[in-house]
């Protein structure tokens, strides 16, 4: 969308246009959020190059250029593909008059600011712009008058007047190009009043470039409008505006002498109207003195070219209007300057060629040109011909009684539904209030009941209450009888394993008493070994003293003294594990890995081999015990680790069991905030882990 575009017919001033636009985008980059993902200044630096190229009248190579820069831009972000985007569809819409490519670039700004409208806000304004440009060229009037009302809705609620004033000087650029040049200075009077809200710091396209363009293309509708006193009040608004600015920005020179030169060619025209041909001749040959070189608006220059050989013409002054025109004629045949305007310069060409032919009374000449004229004419008015019929105000007037009946008939359903809604919640109220009177009524018939009940809970619950504190009372009673008695029989027990193992040690006693020895020595180290685990029943963390322990230590002396138990039935105990230190009570750990491996040794055949694993976590300590036995029935795995369990077996040699120390040490194991559990296959072994806290 041609943010800053001069009339066609009067400006020619295309490239110069390109180059506005660009430092527009620079402006919008400094107020529109962007990513680390954008490069203002690379994009920036671009867009002045390929608009230097169109300048100098290298169309072709200004999008080389640009298609070379861009291939090897580091990672652009959106606002720098939007800027590309623009600059094509520019291209594309003002020079190389290509729809179909005009149509993808617009397409593709508004496909890159997808979901990003709120970010990019003008730039988003500029791609509906864009939109509705090409909509114009495919004549779809209707559809480009609500592109332009959206984009007008938008960027009046989402951009302030300093930016906003652009997108209303392109709705008074439609009605230029409609030829409606008197209903179009309102709008550009607008865009000259909100311009003037722009800050200090608003750069130099809101601070120069558009205040002079607005002022001079007000001036042109005037000229246009046959009304040439007004037109050239607003040329030298327009040329003091320059004059009193140019100084502020020196960097910017060349544009400024290009800006002056535009507006002495359009005063120059204004003159000639007037009949003032001597100001007239002046001021147009001082702006082709200045744009008609490399680098500047030589379309421009050829525009005050043709006007200069129709005051020739008029004066009689033929050998230099023929002198001109051919001059012209070659740069047009050249495609030097060539822009938007090249089309327009040429129609005029042809006419002065009819009118100089016509007064040098060459007839034949006079009449070629003449029907040239009329065919180049009718070319381009059946071009615009729909456009100057199509009335915008009124395509807006629609459209905005369009979103308004849109907006009545979406008010009329939502009062509908309001409607509805409050019927069936009228309904629903009465149909709550008949239950809450119904529950109500029943509630009073059940609340006696309901009193006697919870009466009847109460008690229950007191007396639940005092029973489960007497089998509290009772269980630590009897835990602590247990324990006492558990204790006090050790030392009997003990005493009467140590006559046996004395009495065993004379080799002179007698075969029978020995072996009754024997058995009073196995019985009575059974019976210490169920002391042992009654007196461990019911560990509480309370109870337990902890210090740090090294568990390979704790595991190498448990390992050593199972070692001989092992041995007495062909087995093998291997222990793999490095030395890691945690928190434990040393006796209950001992008691607990003592009682897994013993189980390991029990349950395996001879000339087995016991693993014992301990490894490292992240933050805990598994200990692994496996053995290669006939490992755990499936209907005894629920009920190994509870006390005083059925699921008793006795060993592969025989050795008797008792049920208990499992439970005892999954007891320990979860006092220390740890886990224990197995995992077993019938006949094939079984393996028990132990997970204890790092950090305990």
């Amino acid at each position: 969308m041609p943010l800053c575009l001069y009339p066609a017919n009067s400006i020619k001033w295309g490239c110069l246009c390109l180059l506005l636009t660009c430092v527009l985008f620079l402006s919008a980059c400094k107020q529109v959020s962007t990513k680390n993902s954008n490069h203002p200044a690379l994009a920036d630096s671009i867009i002045d190059k390929v608009n230097t190229l169109l300048n100098t009248g290298q169309q072709e190579r200004s999008v080389i250029y640009l298609d070379s820069a861009y291939r090897v831009f580091p990672n652009p972000g959106i606002a720098d593909l939007w800027k590309k985007y623009n600059q094509k569809a520019n291209y594309y819409l003002y020079y190389d008059k290509n729809l179909v490519k005009e149509k993808l670039y617009a397409d593709s700004m508004l496909s890159i600011l997808k979901g990003k409208e709120s970010q990019y806000k003008k730039e988003y304004a500029g791609a509906i712009f864009a939109k509705g440009d090409v909509l114009m060229v495919e004549k779809k009037y209707a559809e480009a008058f609500k592109c332009y009302y959206d984009g007008k809705l938008f960027a009046q609620k989402n951009l302030d007047s300093c930016s906003y004033c652009q997108i209303t000087y392109q709705l008074g650029m439609v009605r230029y190009k409609q030829g409606n040049y008197l209903r179009a200075i309102p709008y550009f009077k607008q865009a000259f009043a909100e311009n003037s809200h722009c800050k200090a710091d608003a750069g130099f396209s809101n601070l120069f470039i558009y205040p002079q363009s607005h002022l001079n293309t007000i001036a042109l509708c005037f000229e246009q409008a046959g009304v040439p006193d007004s037109a050239v009040y607003y040329y030298k608004r327009a040329l003091a505006f320059i004059d009193r600015n140019a100084g502020r920005f020196p960097e910017k020179k060349q544009f400024a002498e290009m800006a002056r030169a535009v507006v002495y060619g359009n005063l120059g025209g204004a003159y000639a109207l007037m009949n003032n041909y001597t100001e007239a001749g002046k001021y147009l040959q001082e702006s082709i003195h200045i744009n008609n070189r490399p680098g500047y608006a030589i379309e421009d220059a050829q525009t005050a070219q043709l006007k200069l050989a129709g005051l020739y013409i008029q004066s009689s002054r033929f050998i230099a209007a023929d002198s001109l025109l051919g001059q012209i004629e070659h740069d047009l045949l050249a495609g030097r300057g060539k822009s938007q305007s090249n089309a327009d310069n040429r129609l005029k060409w042809k006419k002065l060629k009819w009118n100089y032919y016509d007064k040098t009374h060459e007839v034949v000449q006079a009449y070629q040109y003449v029907q040239q004229y009329d065919s180049m004419r009718d070319s381009l008015d059946e071009v615009s011909k729909g456009l100057k019929i199509a009335d915008i105000d009124q395509g807006f007037k629609n459209i905005e009684q369009q979103y308004r009946l849109t907006l009545l008939s979406k008010n009329d359903q939502l009062k509908t539904t309001y409607l509805v809604a409050i019927i069936v919640f009228a309904v629903m109220t009465i149909i709550i209030l008949l239950l809450v009177w119904y529950n109500l009524k029943r509630y009073r018939n059940s609340v006696n009941e309901l009193t006697k009940l919870n009466q009847k809970i109460s008690e229950y619950n007191t007396q639940m209450q005092k029973t489960l504190t007497a089998l509290e009372q009772s269980q630590e009673e009897n835990t602590r009888m247990m324990k006492m008695v558990a204790h006090d029989l050790r030392n009997p027990v003990g005493a009467m394993m140590t006559v046996a193992t004395m009495m065993l040690d004379n080799k002179h006693g007698p075969g029978d008493d020995r072996t009754m020895l024997e058995l009073i020595k196995t019985s009575g180290k059974n019976s210490l070994n169920l002391i042992d685990d009654l007196l461990q029943i019911h560990t509480r963390l309370e109870e337990l003293k902890m210090e740090p322990v090294d568990m390979f230590t704790l595991l190498h002396y448990c390992v050593e003294l199972l070692h001989f138990k092992a041995e007495a039935k062909g087995q093998q105990i291997l222990l793999t594990a490095d030395h890691l230190t945690i928190s434990v009570n040393r006796e209950k750990m001992w008691r607990v890995i003592s009682n897994l491996i013993a189980n390991a040794i029990k349950f395996s055949p001879s000339g087995a081999v016991v693993s014992v694993l301990m490894i490292g976590k992240e933050d805990s300590v598994l200990i692994t015990i496996e053995d290669h036995g006939i490992g755990i029935p499936i209907e005894m795995r629920d009920k190994i680790f509870d006390m005083f369990t059925e699921a008793k077996r006795p060993g592969t040699a025989g050795e008797q069991p008792f049920g208990m120390g499992l439970a005892i040490s999954k007891q320990i194991v979860e006092a220390h905030g740890g886990h224990i559990w197995f995992e077993s296959k019938q006949n094939n072994g079984t393996f028990f882990y132990v997970e204890l806290p790092l950090n305990n």
